[in-house]
């Protein structure tokens, strides 16, 4: 009986022991589980081969932004105060065309104001001892010689009329270059001052051109 006993509890002990045994594997098993590396989110970029995370691909068609870009057609000062000197030699060189002319009345008297308001200006800017040449520049220089060129083929009356006509138009074009991209490019109020100068100047040329082109109109 006692032998049946011992025989009945070494079992019982066994079947414990081998069901501790189980427990303890499906517990490493499902913390082996958990510890696996958890699948790469969707959403998140991965890295490429050098470790770094790829860059996004701008939309087709739109050019990458650049910091601090320039706006276009800016102006230094220099080129500023040159463009000024360019408009003062174009219209000195006029007004001495017309004096070789032969203009007459107001028409010479005219150029004669020219000349002399756009002498001294040319000088107040050289004074600045700021100008700076720029293509700009140059092509406004080769388009006034073009101008005078085609100016210098008439002769008389006729010649008169298309010199205030060109007198009008060269002073409109400079008044609207000092308004849109002269007086903004100046920071100095030495360039500022001889800019705003510059453009009152140019305001009255045109409104006494302007005058003389509706005298010729009405006298024809």
């Amino acid at each position: 009986m006692n032998h049946a006993l011992k025989l009945s509890f070494a079992i019982a002990l066994a079947l414990v022991a081998i069901s501790g045994c189980s427990r303890d594997y499906d517990t490493t098993a499902d913390d082996a589980a958990r510890t696996d590396t958890p699948a790469a989110d969707a959403t998140t970029p991965s890295a490429d081969a050098t470790g770094a995370a790829p860059t996004t691909a701008p939309e087709p068609g739109t050019a990458p932004s650049t910091p601090n870009a320039p706006a276009t057609g800016a102006l230094t000062q220099g080129q500023a105060v040159a463009l000024v000197g360019a408009v003062d030699k174009h219209e000195i060189a006029a007004a001495e065309q017309a004096r070789g002319k032969k203009v007459t009345g107001e028409v010479l008297d005219f150029a004669n104001l020219l000349h002399r308001e756009h002498s001294t200006n040319l000088q107040a800017g050289e004074k600045l001892g700021m100008s700076e040449t720029s293509p700009e520049v140059t092509a406004m220089e080769e388009k006034g010689r073009s101008e005078l060129a085609t100016l210098d083929q008439q002769t008389g009356k006729d010649y008169e009329k298309a010199y205030i006509d060109a007198m009008v138009k060269g002073h409109q074009e400079a008044l609207s270059l000092i308004d849109d991209r002269l007086l903004p490019a100046a920071q100095d109020a030495n360039v500022r001052a001889f800019l705003t100068n510059s453009r009152e100047h140019v305001a009255m040329h045109l409104e006494r051109a302007k005058s003389l082109q509706q005298n010729a109109g009405a006298t024809q």
